[in-house]
């Protein structure tokens, strides 16, 4: 985010003290005692996750730093979530994608994605979408679309002149942007708002979330609306003809030729990930009807999501591939991973340590009995409103600090409106990554937009659109699916 004026930030910055000053002197008279001062906190997260006066990361060490101090829980017990083992499973995801991303096998499968497709002018905004949004399952969605804009835009330019071939470029880039932020929603470790989700799970209900279950209801979500936003793009609003796109085939086939052959580095770490991810789906055992499929849990009880990815991450250290150059290294190596974004794991952390305070004070239980009022609207209509309450936060602030916000919050709900917990938090871990109409929403939005090849006007008009028809999918694909993957 820039840097915010000089008056405007002092301002912010003394917003968050004031707010929890506020928060302790003047609460109401019906919030337990114990609850005054995480609501007090609370309040002076939410102002500087909001204006981001401070980094997202500095403000999840709140908790660590006030809860103590206002008596509220330990040192030790408010420092406990931030080595949740959640955390340490999106560590390993962002390990094995630096070692993917320094052998340029994520470059490797994208252009396969993409020519497989085909490159007719809608074929290949689709290609160019679908390899995005694989990757983003796995990879930071600011990653893949920081490496596939700049393929999106070669191709661009390669349509041709004209009004058609313009409104195809646009469509291209737009689809780049929203398919890193639907790709990440297939999996846990896609995006930051699914793992807190899980963790939020754990720290509130008791009740883990595996990486299968989860994929279970993620990956139809974007199955659905990725080709929704596809169509949108390029049958509703950006219609354009292209004559031919033979140059696009031979660009791609010459990108593909640059790669070389699949090295021995590049073999093994995608052999590595593949085999992760196979653990991942395959750690807990599968009912399908009478037939039990067995899963890793019945030869290791106590194997978890993290120690499956750490497990795999600790091998990308250890085993050795050849370079390019004809030398040996390790996959992965500590220069790269210094450079994960270890920030969100903080964030990570501070997000469940204040989870875990507003349930043990009463304070959700309060939150709860102030929205009562809504049972009285139908079911589909609260998901409906949590996913848009959480969209609308999402347009303005960061993805992963409104879901740390609003986490609590749709625990706190559930009871009062009758629904699940789990589900009303799945809805809105799901649409914190449904913020497509501003160029600040995501960080892909930004990419995108900053690369000159998209106005303001159209993605606030493709934007607004697809947020509607991300509400519909979410909230319909959440009362479908839950009830069969959870119970």
């Amino acid at each position: 985010m820039t840097a915010l004026p000089r008056w405007p930030r002092r301002f912010v910055l003394a917003a968050g003290p004031a707010a929890c000053l506020l928060g302790i002197l003047a609460a109401p008279d019906s919030l337990p005692d114990p609850a005054r001062p995480v609501f007090a906190v609370t309040l002076w997260m939410v102002v500087w996750w909001l204006t981001e006066a401070v980094p997202l990361a500095v403000t999840a060490l709140l908790p660590l730093a006030l809860f103590p101090t206002l008596g509220v829980m330990s040192t030790r017990d408010a420092a406990a979530p931030y080595a949740s083992e959640l955390v340490f499973l999106f560590l390993a995801g962002f390990l094995l994608a630096a070692a993917l991303e320094y052998w340029r096998a994520h470059a490797r499968l994208a252009y396969g994605l993409v020519a497989a497709v085909g490159v007719g002018a809608r074929r290949i905004v689709l290609g160019v979408m679908l390899a995005t949004a694989f990757l983003s399952m796995w990879i930071s969605n600011t990653a893949t679309a920081a490496m596939m804009y700049p393929i999106a835009i070669a191709i661009g330019g390669l349509l041709g002149e004209g009004a058609g071939p313009a409104r195809t470029r646009t469509a291209l880039m737009l689809g780049v942007a929203y398919a890193a932020s639907i790709g990440g929603m297939a999996t846990l470790i896609g995006t930051p708002p699914n793992l807190l989700f899980a963790a939020s799970a754990a720290e509130l209900l008791d009740r883990p979330v595996g990486f299968g279950a989860f994929m279970m209801v993620g990956l139809p979500i974007v199955v659905v609306l990725l080709p929704l936003c596809w169509w949108l793009l390029v049958g509703v609003l950006f219609r354009g003809n292209v004559e031919s796109t033979s140059e696009a085939r031979a660009m791609l086939s010459e990108r593909r030729r640059a790669l070389g052959p699949l090295r021995g580095g590049e073999r093994r770490t995608l052999i590595v990930f593949g085999l992760t991810a196979l653990g991942w789906l395959l750690r807990e055992p599968k009912a399908i009807g009478v037939l039990r499929l067995p899963g890793l849990t019945d030869l290791a009880p106590q194997i978890s999501d993290a120690s499956v990815g750490l497990l795999g991450a600790v091998v990308l250290f250890v085993v050795t591939g050849g370079a390019a150059d004809g030398g040996r290294r390790p996959l992965l190596t500590w220069a790269e991973a210094r450079r994960i974004p270890w920030d969100v794991l903080l964030l990570f952390g501070g997000g469940i340590s204040l989870a875990a305070a507003m349930e043990a004070s009463g304070l959700t239980v309060w939150l709860g009995d102030l929205m009562g009022g809504l049972a009285a609207l139908p079911d589909p209509l609260i998901y409906a409103g949590i996913a848009t309450l959480v969209l609308l936060l999402s347009e303005l602030a960061s993805n992963t600090a409104t879901a740390a916000m609003v986490m609590p919050l749709a625990f706190a709900l559930a009871p009062s409106v009758g629904l699940p917990p789990l589900a009303l938090m799945l809805v809105a871990s799901l649409a914190a990554s449904t913020g497509f109409a501003l160029p600040i929403a995501t960080p892909p939005n930004a990419i995108v937009f900053g690369s000159g090849q998209v106005g303001v006007r159209d993605m606030a008009r493709a934007g607004v659109l697809l947020d509607l028809l991300a509400i519909v999918v979410v909230v319909g694909g959440v009362l479908l699916l839950y009830p069969v993957v959870f119970g």
